[in-house]
């Protein structure tokens, strides 16, 4: 992006506002270009300015931050970055897992609660998740999407349609930022009787995750829950692994939830899920890497490939964040490349159906 991140900061606390403000001009590469204390004017803002980046209260008069995260997703696609105190209390964890499911791409926590006194100390990150977000495109946005320019060396990727699984026992799947949002527009279309059992790793708070499961699960389709240790993948399942440790799977399908250090900076990490994957399934097992940051979930979908297992990576233009597709891609490990849109259809192929 040219020229400095216009940011435009939305917060009912005037105080939480002039921190935020303060903070994020600190680097030379953002530039706050207006302010707004509630969403209605926050949609206002953004038509009249068209900011690059969003920062968004969840509790505010008149419209709160999930109707206005909708709306502004929705009508201009810009990015947003929540930032709440989702940790004081469950209800604001609650409304700040919708509005991510709405489209929001990130969200930072408030250290001391509603009123951001301590928001010096995630400084840092927030600055890195509205650089994130600056390069972000929304699931569910309405805006057109630019064509791909043609400038990555990726050989074509084989339309899936083509393709003859053999057996399979287990379907891996790993999401990092924009996963909420991507999740909700193609989980719920898996049915009920999918035939695979499905391990999921997303990069989020430890505190978003049974609430995520709670979510999809409700809305119908494949049965969603948190992955416990110890218990066996049934066909018709999709297992969340938790925060607090890595998912890995073990001979009989059992999986396995054990704390260990980060890897690629992550816990839990779709690189461990994939690397125990390729290890004890080999070519029963089927890999996916949806939108992120960063490569988690490259070399484990790489070695999953290189056993005979079949591998794929969401495409650009259905990606919030094309960063651990990317990954997959340049390290030649995506047999296949999906778009969204097509993703139940990819997963009702590689179950033979």
């Amino acid at each position: 992006m040219a020229g400095r991140i216009r940011v435009l900061v939305v917060d009912d606390s005037l105080i939480t506002v002039q921190t935020i403000t303060r903070i994020i001009q600190a680097d030379r590469q953002i530039e706050v270009v207006g302010k707004a204390m509630d969403g209605e004017k926050a949609i206002a803002q953004v038509e009249r300015l068209g900011p690059d980046v969003v920062t968004m209260d969840i509790n505010m008069p008149r419209v709160d931050g999930i109707q206005a995260t909708r709306a502004i997703v929705g009508r201009f696609g810009t990015p947003i970055v929540i930032v709440s105190a989702y940790a004081s209390a469950n209800n604001v964890a609650i409304q700040t897992l919708q509005a991510l499911m709405h489209g929001a791409i990130e969200t930072v926590q408030k250290p001391s609660g509603e009123i951001g006194l301590d928001l010096d100390t995630v400084g840092a990150e927030l600055v890195a998740k509205i650089k994130a977000a600056s390069r972000a495109r929304p699931a569910g946005a309405s805006r057109t999407i630019p064509p791909d320019t043609g400038q990555h060396a990726f050989s074509p990727c084989p339309s899936f349609l083509t393709m003859r699984p053999g057996r399979l026992d287990l379907v891996g799947i790993g999401v990092s930022t924009g996963g909420p949002s991507t999740l909700e527009r193609f989980v719920p279309s898996i049915p009920r009787d999918y035939p695979l059992p499905i391990a999921l790793v997303i990069h989020m708070p430890g505190v978003f995750i049974p609430m995520l499961a709670e979510k999809l699960d409700a809305a119908g389709g494949i049965r969603v829950s948190v992955a416990k240790d110890g218990e066996k993948a049934l066909p018709g399942h999709m297992y969340i692994s938790p925060a607090a440790g890595h998912l890995t799977v073990a001979p009989g399908l059992r999986l396995v939830h054990a704390p260990g250090a980060p890897v690629n900076g992550c816990v839990p990490s779709v690189d461990t899920l994939f690397l125990s994957m390729a290890q004890v399934l080999g070519a029963t097992a089927a890999g996916i890497v949806l939108t992120g940051m960063g490569k988690d979930g490259a070399r484990g979908l790489l070695a999953m490939r290189e056993k005979g297992g079949i591998t794929a990576a969401q495409d650009e233009e259905s990606s919030v964040i094309y960063g651990m597709p990317r990954s997959a891609r340049e390290l030649g490990a995506a047999t296949y490349e999906v778009p969204l849109d097509q993703m139940v259809r990819f997963l009702a192929k590689v179950a033979g159906r």
